[in-house]
């Protein structure tokens, strides 16, 4: 009885592997790929809607609330890059791993998300968190190359020693665990609750999984934006070192 209504509870969320739909020879498309690509396409109709407001160019509620929601991403994530400057220049990449996180992680408390032949909550499954870490780690790496030049990077690497380069190619890994844990977890808490009390109990707990959800896209995109700020904060001292040593040596 128990491992019958253990297994309701999974069919209610994603407790188990992502079900095949359309096998294509060598890339067959999963439900949790088509939910990653409604979650995508949710972004593109959000960007649509925000664009006609922002540059419409008569001031409405909408506008003035995403106004405010900018502001206060900007002042949040500058504490940890360095200036609202820098913040709003890496904005476009921590703000659309902020939505689309937050989007994947609220499909995950939907009862009929996860079920064999609905759509697959994207967060639910490890490969998307560690695509998600992959992408930040490629875009640390990126934005060093920039800031410091082939070269500066390089000595940059060198300079870390082995355990630091060693450390560059575990955050993502540490990244995509911690968000991918954290929302089983949930998950598992969820399919218990509705085994044990499957009428009432879920609603508050279901509750506390939209703020939890919220929770978790800010703390992957804020460590992102911390890892970001390092790589800033480097290439400024390398280059104030730089200027130094010029000065230096002119006068």
């Amino acid at each position: 009885m128990t491992d019958m209504l253990f297994g309701l509870a999974a069919d209610s969320f994603h407790l188990h592997e992502p079900v095949t739909w359309i096998n294509l020879p060598y890339i067959p498309i999963s439900n949790l790929i088509v939910a990653e690509w409604v979650v995508m396409a949710i972004l593109i109709v959000v960007a649509i809607i925000v664009n006609k407001a922002v540059l419409g160019g008569k001031f409405t509620k909408l506008r003035g609330t995403l106004e405010l929601l900018m502001d206060f991403l900007e002042g949040w994530y500058s504490s940890f890059i360095g200036s609202r400057k820098q913040a709003r220049k890496y904005l476009p990449l921590l703000g659309t791993l902020f939505l689309f996180i937050l989007i994947s992680n609220y499909m995950g408390i939907i009862p009929t998300i996860g079920y064999e032949h609905s759509l697959f909550a994207p967060t639910g499954q490890w490969g998307t968190t560690l695509g998600l870490a992959l992408v930040v780690a490629i875009a640390v790496q990126y934005i060093s190359v920039k800031e410091m030049g082939v070269g500066g990077w390089l000595k940059h690497l060198v300079h870390l020693g082995p355990l630091s380069v060693l450390e560059e190619f575990v955050r993502p890994f540490s990244l995509s665990l911690r968000l991918f844990g954290n929302i089983f977890a949930e998950e598992i808490l969820l399919a218990v609750i509705v085994m044990l009390a499957p009428y009432f109990a879920p609603i508050p707990i279901m509750g506390l999984s939209l703020m939890f959800g919220a929770i978790q896209a800010v703390v992957f995109t804020t460590l992102s934006a911390i890892y970001i700020g390092g790589v800033l904060e480097h290439a400024a001292h390398a280059h104030g070192k730089h200027g130094h040593n010029e000065a230096a040596h002119a006068h």
